[in-house]
This record gives structure tokens, sequence and C-alpha cells, in this order.
């Protein structure tokens, strides 16, 4: 069968890859001018960054195994912090019980945990989870301003608390202060990043680059894709791995997002900050940066000088899709309408705030369906 993929991030290289070794012909439509989306590795000067840290993890074997036989994966594990403005005072994140007491309102913290661990978590939104789970004080110290400038809300309770990733495992930490846990984690050994899964991937299939989808119809060729640039594909199988609303011409309304501006900065000095063992630093107070990020220890490029980079909220671009219960709703709309043969994975396709692991097993999963 003939496949149109759109999109060439990690779900839809991935997809691509697997449906064309299953014997499908697979054509994939690329909007920019090269696959791997925000894990594609840029250079600013000789320095390499991607859009946003993308460490890889996962508690899959099979999946770290997947993308190691493509791009060698270094041991990598990930230790960020967060600098709280009221204290001046930069602390483990996730939280640290060691952290506490450092902290001059200890005593008020203590008090408010003995009440957190006689309650059970109140999922009812994303707000009431975390002050239920690390009380008001904590909650206003780490998560509250930060959130809320993340996603461009004026108040946390807009958010749904079933986010799979929201607290990480445990609330506060004791002991281990890697961001990600005792998961499969790594970054490659290669300078270039994820440059060459992409390139190896997508090697044997037609790709077409600058290729921003104009409009989808289906009738009895199956589906037809128009792009802006004037070209026509046709399918059996339609997977989408960009912007849904897109896909169906806005009709129930466009789905909301939160985008960034990245701004490299080379700064003098091999460590940006200091002895710390970091990668990088969340700002939770009323800074414009929500997260800077020391790239050359995430890359492991070495130079007497580093490269940082001030993630901004934006309206630039449509990145991280919003969990609202207003925005789920609207995507639910968009789902009743899926035609048959067409599936939608990936963050965007699925509105769904996923990672890497998350992108290669929902294409191995969907290839499993529809070979089935």
């Amino acid at each position: 069968m003939n496949v149109i993929v759109i999109g060439a991030g990690f779900s839809g290289a991935t997809v691509a890859y697997l449906l064309k070794n299953n014997g499908h012909k697979v054509t994939v439509l690329e909007t920019g001018d090269h696959p791997g989306g925000g894990c594609w590795t840029r250079h600013h000067g000789k320095y390499p960054y991607t859009i946003g840290p993308r460490i890889f993890y996962t508690p899959n074997k099979k999946t770290f195994q997947f993308l190691n036989g493509f791009v060698e994966l270094r041991q990598f594990d990930t230790k960020t912090c967060s600098y709280v403005e009221q204290d001046d005072q930069i602390y483990n994140y996730p939280l640290q019980y060691a952290d506490l007491v450092r902290m001059p309102d200890a005593q008020k913290i203590y008090k408010e945990l003995e009440g957190c661990k006689k309650s059970d978590f109140d999922m009812k939104d994303f707000e009431t989870y975390w002050i239920t789970a690390i009380g008001k004080t904590l909650y206003n110290k780490f998560v509250n301003e930060y959130s809320k400038k993340m996603w461009g809300l004026f108040t946390n309770k807009e958010l749904s608390a079933n986010f799979a990733w929201i607290n990480r495992g445990t609330p506060i930490k004791d002991g281990d202060t890697r961001l990600f846990g005792d998961q499969f984690q790594g970054y490659p050994h290669d300078l270039r990043g994820y440059n060459s899964y992409f390139e190896q991937v997508l090697s044997d299939i037609s790709v077409h680059y600058n290729a921003s989808v104009n409009s989808v119809e289906k009738d009895e060729r199956g589906f037809i894709v128009s792009t802006k640039a004037g070209e026509t594909f046709t399918g059996d199988i339609l997977i989408n791995t960009g912007h849904t609303d897109e896909i169906f011409n806005y009709r129930y309304g466009e789905l909301q997002f939160s985008g960034r501006d990245i701004i490299p900065v080379v700064l003098p000095t091999k460590r940006p900050f200091g002895d710390k063992d970091y990668h990088w630093i969340h700002y939770s107070g009323d800074e414009a940066y929500t997260r800077v990020v020391d790239f050359n220890k995430v890359t492991g490029f070495e130079s007497e000088n580093s490269l940082i980079t001030l993630e901004v909220p934006s309206n630039s671009n449509r990145l991280y899709p919003k969990q609202t219960q207003p925005e789920l709703k609207r995507y639910e709309q968009y789902v009743a309408d899926f035609p048959e043969n067409y599936y939608a994975i990936g963050r965007l396709g699925k509105f769904k705030y996923t990672g890497i692991s998350d992108a290669i097993e929902q294409a191995h999963d969907l290839v499993e369906e529809i070979l089935t």
C-alpha cells in the first residue's frame, strides 16, 4: 500500500522507516528544510544545540536498544535545578528533602508536608494536585509561576492533572538527584546529536522538504494531499504527526499550544553554572525565560567558551500542547472525525506532551496495528 506520512520528526521518520521495511511505499512530507524537528542539531557559530535539551530516557530497554542501534548513546544522568527568586537560592529539581532545611520558611514547609502525608492526591486539576502533594509554600516556590508562564495561563487550575509526567515519580525525592530517575538514559556521542538517525532511517524513502500541507481530501482513490507549493500526493494510508487542526482545516477551532523562542548566548567560560553538576536551570519566578541550558555539557562539545540557551515563552510557534480541559475536548472532536486509515501520532498529532521514546514507541505500535 501507498502511505503518506506528514512530518519527519521522531514519530514520522520512525514510522516511515518501519513501514518501508515491511514492503510499503512511503512518501514523507516535511514542512521544514530538514528532518528531526526540534531534535535536529543546529549550530550557533561552531556550537551545537537543539530546540530544548533533547535527552533520551525510557524505562523500555527495547526502545533504548532500537535508537542505540542507529546512534550510539552515552550514559546521561540528567541533573537540573531551580532558581527561586524569593529565597535567592538555587535548589535541586526535582525537589529534594535535603534542600528543605536551607529554606527560610522550612518550619512552615515541614508543617504543610505533614498535612500532605495524611491526605490523598487530589487530581481535580494541576494546581490542586501539586498543593495536596507538596503544600502551598513549595508549590508557590517551584511550580506556580513557572507553570503559568510556561503554558501562558492565568491560573494553573486550567491545566489537567492527568499528566503521566507530572511529578516524574515522587514529588519530593530523597537522595537521587537525577531528573529522570532510574531509567535508560542517553545522549549521542556524535556532536551532531540525532541527525544521523534521521539521515539513516529516511535514506531510501521519498522525502519532500518545505512541503507544507494545504489540503487533505479522501475519495475512492484514497487520500489526496495537496501542498502549498502545488504538489499533489495520493495514498491508501495517511499518518499525521503534525498539527491535527491544520489537517481538518480548523473545523473545530485552533488547538492551543505554547511556543518558545530559543536565544543562544556564548559566554567566556567553560562552566557557566560554576562547579555545579547541572545541565539546566529552571526559573520559577517572573523572569521572562523559563529555562537556561548549558549545551556544551549536554552535547559534550569542548571549548574554552560555552553556549547557553534562554527559552522564552512565545506565540511565534506551536510546540507544546496546552493540556486544558477545553483543548482536550476540542481534540477529541477532531478524533471523532478521523476517517478510516487515518492515524495521528507524535506530540502534535496526538496533542499530548510526549518525549522521544514515546514517539518511537507510538510508531512501533502503529505499524504493528497496520500490519495485523
